[in-house]
């Protein structure tokens, strides 16, 4: 299975070279070992983000049936992904990361229901318990710049795509559509609300998570191969 998984990233790198507008970003500070860490990013300028998600563990007090458990992973990065800093969690947590939130210092992650918050980049965590507080943090930093959409139809030069996703902030939107080719996602731009549309490329379709920076990039990240980014313009 982790050949096949490495196979098709293999796939998406080689389609994301030649005539493309996508670029990859070979990183320092990301072991090799296996982990799901494009379930989350979050970029707040072009060179400060993150990535996380979880890494499976052996662990003998595991309740599950083949003794693995999650343990929450992340990672930092100030050079736009040529260099990582992996965020150290409370060893004994047990969940993976499914939202987090980076402005310069501050660091907030959420865990499922629990709410870490950092103002030293992870250094140290105090744990978010009021549900009225937890509630409000959630809305505000987390609220998501992905849309998903099942199957809602989109015209472009005169041919039928599918959307998938759309990504939208106040300057830009993202579509990422199915299309005519299977196991392949068609991605467009618009700069002016969705009345005009530009064709970005065509890719190998993923799941993974992306996140779109104001109109200029919109990134992703490929374990374990680094940081992707399309050019908008």
């Amino acid at each position: 299975m982790k050949k096949f998984t490495l196979n098709i990233l293999t796939i998406i790198l080689l389609c994301s070279c030649d005539n493309s507008r996508w670029e990859t970003i070979n990183g320092n500070g990301i072991n090799d070992d296996p982990k799901t860490i494009d379930n989350v990013i979050y970029f707040e300028n072009e060179n400060n983000g993150l990535v996380g998600g979880y890494t499976l563990v052996k662990d003998k007090n595991a309740k599950t049936e083949d003794g693995f458990v999650l343990v929450p992973t992340l990672f930092l990065t100030n050079d736009c992904g040529k260099n990582w800093k992996e965020v150290k969690f409370d060893p004994n947590l047990r969940a993976s990361v499914d939202n987090a939130y980076l402005h310069g210092d501050t660091l907030i992650c959420q865990l499922d229901s629990l709410i870490l918050f950092s103002t030293d980049k992870g250094n140290r965590f105090q744990t978010i318990n009021n549900s009225l507080k937890r509630n409000k943090i959630v809305d505000h930093y987390f609220k998501a710049n992905i849309y998903n959409i099942k199957d809602h139809d989109f015209l472009f030069n005169e041919k039928k795509y599918y959307i998938k996703e759309r990504y939208q902030n106040d300057i830009a939107i993202v579509i990422v559509c199915y299309g005519e080719k299977t196991l392949t996602d068609y991605y467009f731009v618009s700069f002016d609300k969705g009345n005009t549309w530009t064709f970005l490329q065509d890719l190998f379709g993923d799941n993974r998570a992306r996140y779109l920076f104001e109109d200029k990039f919109l990134y992703c990240y490929a374990f374990p191969f680094g940081l992707q980014r399309l050019k908008l313009k």
